[in-house]
């Protein structure tokens, strides 16, 4: 079998089998990898205002969007988050890149819920951070961090829901890891960036609430995931007001000031609200659990939140597996590959595409399954005869 992916390319695995589709466009292909919602009715872009073209914006961002966010935030969390307490970036990813550059210190280690997007553990590596994963269980969450805990540790980074396994972090684990941070004077950072999309009763638990002392608390936000809008790249910063200030500091010494035609469109898009984007992602959740419970000899949880299922695949090799299918059945997967602190042959099954392209997708993943098998059995065989 052959590959098309290498480890020693300067791009993920992922982004090599978009680079080998976009290689070949007479050819049809069955991309099961985005995990952004996607509206039914596509969204009509702001008419351009020749003002917010023409001049920078303010560097943690327009008073109206703030504003806009604000509200957000306040009616979904009865918290007291006020303008000040807001910045705007470029997504939720140079987001965690400004949190992680202000708080960073010679030696400082990042303790970090594993699994990880494969992107946030190379900001922290590329920032000089030694990584220290603790697991998503929350009945062990608290018993690993206390022996993890040293002088060096610069925050504990979670995600909530979780990517990719879906999982919400309890209101008693979210207490006990403020109260952790707190203690001990580290950071908390929560990447919330799913918040909208919770199922079968589930909520989300935000950190701001339980304390009124932000100083050692982050919450990232983002556009893209929660309102389905990844063109924008807008993402928001919620903290002390201190805190504040000093990445409103860094931003703007590296990008003076984020798009005022992106914030306008952002602003548009809070107004109009996600309710129908959250209704297509449950309506679409129930329809993919349905499918994989009929698919044999794969593993997951039904997740509590966000977009996606990890599934894992009884396969030796996810990523052989992974660009065989995508050769030989036009079918692209997102593998583990994409995430650090983490083995195993999973693939992620976003539940953000129409019913249509799901059933297609899924029925090829079962061909390549079977296919797989027998072709890495016949090799077996060969192997052994030799």
């Amino acid at each position: 079998m052959l590959r098309i992916t290498s480890q020693n390319s300067p791009y993920t695995l992922l982004q090599q089998r978009l680079q080998y589709i976009a290689l070949h466009p007479d050819r049809p292909f069955t991309i099961l990898i985005e995990n952004v919602p996607q509206w039914d009715t596509p969204l009509q872009p702001v008419t351009s205002k020749q003002s917010y073209i023409c001049d920078y914006a303010p560097c943690n961002g327009y008073d109206f969007l703030l504003n806009g966010l604000k509200e957000r935030d306040q009616s979904k969390y009865q918290s007291y988050v006020q303008n000040e307490n807001m910045l705007i970036t470029n997504g939720a990813m140079h987001a965690l890149s400004l949190i992680f550059r202000s708080l960073y210190k010679p030696g400082g280690i990042a303790l970090v819920q594993a699994p990880v997007l494969g992107n946030i553990a190379d900001i922290l590596k590329a920032s000089g951070y030694q990584i220290v994963y603790f697991s998503s269980d929350q009945a062990e969450m608290l018993g690993q961090l206390e022996p993890l805990y040293t002088d060096d540790v610069r925050f504990i980074y979670i995600n909530t829901p979780h990517n990719p396994f879906g999982g919400i972090l309890s209101e008693s684990v979210v207490k006990e890891l403020v109260n952790f941070a707190q203690e001990r004077n580290v950071a908390l950072i929560a990447d919330m960036i799913y918040d909208s999309y919770t199922f079968d009763g589930n909520v989300t638990y935000s950190p701001l609430v339980v304390s009124t002392d932000w100083q050692h608390l982050y919450t990232v936000n983002s556009m893209s995931k929660n309102y389905g809008a990844p063109g924008l790249r807008i993402g928001w910063i919620t903290s002390d007001m201190e805190n504040i200030k000093k990445l409103s500091g860094l931003c703007e010494a590296e990008c003076v000031a984020i798009s005022g035609l992106s914030q306008l469109q952002a602003y548009d898009l809070i107004q109009k609200g996600n309710d129908e984007l959250v209704a297509i992602v449950r309506h679409r959740k129930e329809y993919v659990e349905q499918q994989l419970a009929k698919i044999e000899n794969i593993q997951y949880h039904i997740p509590a939140g966000g977009t996606q299922f990890f599934v894992k695949l009884p396969v030796d090799d996810i990523d052989l597996f992974a660009d065989f299918v995508l050769l030989e059945y036009g079918l692209a997967l997102t593998t583990t590959s994409n995430y650090d602190g983490i083995e195993c042959s999973y693939i992620r099954v976003p539940i953000i595409h129409s019913v249509e392209m799901i059933e297609k997708a899924l029925e090829l993943l079962v061909k390549g399954m079977e296919e797989f098998g027998r072709l890495c059995h016949s090799d077996s065989v060969l192997g052994a005869r030799n």
